[in-house]
């Protein structure tokens, strides 16, 4: 899974690298959608099974939908377990990708385009097909919210400068998702006004620390909210309505699984290869810098895994994300003989082809030889071109999951 586990073996505290590479990867590979979507997702005497739920599989039809970075596949799963019972299916996807009976759109990430728009309508076109006789299956994962969008109000590009321009300014998954919300004719459980009258049963893999309501902007979750004060805070002037009306449509909504599985599945990976692990009950949040401080003051003895996601304020360029940032700030202080891997788990960190860094009490010392300003290029947010440079940048491309952001420190 992890692209680079051998360059990354080449220098610096190789015990250490090892422990850290091989727990992540293993992780990654354990959590994949389509492992969670087999473990937790199977037929038995003609009913579907849904962890403890239980469903008769008596329709005439059944449209399978999606969206997200794990959208396909948890679709190409789904497809293994229903086969000709899907009558048709639909999902729109960052990768490119070939199903048996589920057509796959691409659609853009982090911010929605035309693209976006014109796969989200084709989907919602498919439900018209819906009826009184019909199951719609919804598949949702994190990136959900880019990857499905019709606007309301205002245009696509529109809403796409308001998210770019709130995003960048550092705000939180739960402040730009009710954002998204407030703008869309889809989410906060605006997709079942087209799902209606059809039976509607949505799996969900969370990338969200939080209410799970917030996956993918929650469209089949009715909720909505007053967003005037986040549209003050991040001086965005727009006329919205407060008063959607709520969909009365009904939907089960399960979690497959979230962070903390994630979290769970390194724990015992650290403790079938015989090393004391336990799980941080503070979660990975705020900016970087931050993160970093707070990591390290816990970090004791043995290994420790955190998760959430921070979150980075961009006040000019660079090239970065938010895991190659926090591993940078962990490097220049942690103690000797202690390193760590923090990670995108879907592969993808910021706007870059890295996951993530790998950083021991070595880096800063080839940091050093390197001639580089560390605390400059933190502070033009250029993570990437740094770990670069000391081929310290995790590189695992497509994961085929994504349960936001880990970061595991080992310190034997």
């Amino acid at each position: 899974m992890i692209k680079n586990k051998n360059s990354l073996l080449l220098h610096g505290d190789k015990k250490i690298r090892k422990v850290l590479l091989e727990i992540a990867d293993r992780t990654l590979e354990k959590i994949g959608a389509d492992k969670i979507i087999s473990e937790n997702v199977r037929i038995e005497n003609e009913n579907l099974i849904v962890k403890n739920y239980s469903l008769p599989l008596n329709f005439e039809k059944i449209i399978v939908i999606g969206f997200g970075k794990a959208a396909v596949p948890m679709a190409k799963e789904m497809e293994s377990i229903l086969g000709n019972r899907i009558t048709k299916g639909m999902i729109n996807s960052p990768y490119k990708a070939k199903l048996n009976r589920i057509k796959v759109n691409l659609a853009s990430h982090p911010y929605p385009d035309a693209r976006t728009l014109q796969s989200s309508q084709k989907i919602i076109e498919l439900l018209e097909e819906a009826d009184e006789n019909t199951l719609v299956i919804v598949l949702i994962s994190g990136g959900a919210s880019s990857l499905f969008e019709i606007p309301q109000r205002i245009s696509i590009e529109e809403e796409k400068e308001i998210i770019e321009k709130v995003m960048t300014a550092g705000a939180d998954i739960i402040e730009l998702n009710k954002l998204r919300i407030a703008l869309s004719k889809v989410k906060g459980g605006k997709l079942l006004n087209y799902i209606a009258p059809a039976k509607c049963l949505s799996l969900i893999i969370s990338d969200v620390i939080g209410p799970p309501k917030f996956v993918g902007s929650g469209p089949t979750y009715p909720q909505k909210y007053d967003i005037s004060k986040i549209l003050k805070k991040y001086g965005i002037e727009i006329n919205i309505r407060k008063n959607d009306d709520l969909p009365i449509h009904e939907c089960k909504n399960i979690i497959l699984a979230d962070n903390t599985y994630a979290l769970k599945t390194a724990k015992s990976i650290a403790e079938d290869m015989g090393i004391r692990a336990r799980v941080s009950h503070n979660k990975l949040s705020g900016e970087p810098r931050y993160a970093a401080k707070n990591i390290l003051r816990e970090m004791g003895k043995g290994l420790v895994i955190w998760g959430g996601e921070t979150a980075v304020k961009i006040q000019s360029g660079g090239i970065g994300g938010r895991n190659q940032e926090l591993s940078l700030y962990l490097a220049k202080e942690m103690k000797r003989h202690m390193g760590f891997i923090c990670l995108g788990t879907d592969g993808i960190d910021g706007p870059t082809d890295a996951a993530g860094g790998l950083v021991d009490y070595t880096s800063m010392e080839r940091i050093a030889e390197k001639g580089i300003d560390l605390d400059k290029e933190l502070m033009a947010h250029n993570s990437y071109a740094v770990l670069k440079k000391i081929d310290d940048a995790v590189f695992t491309g497509y994961t085929n999951t994504n349960l936001a952001d880990i970061c595991i420190g080992f310190h034997p």
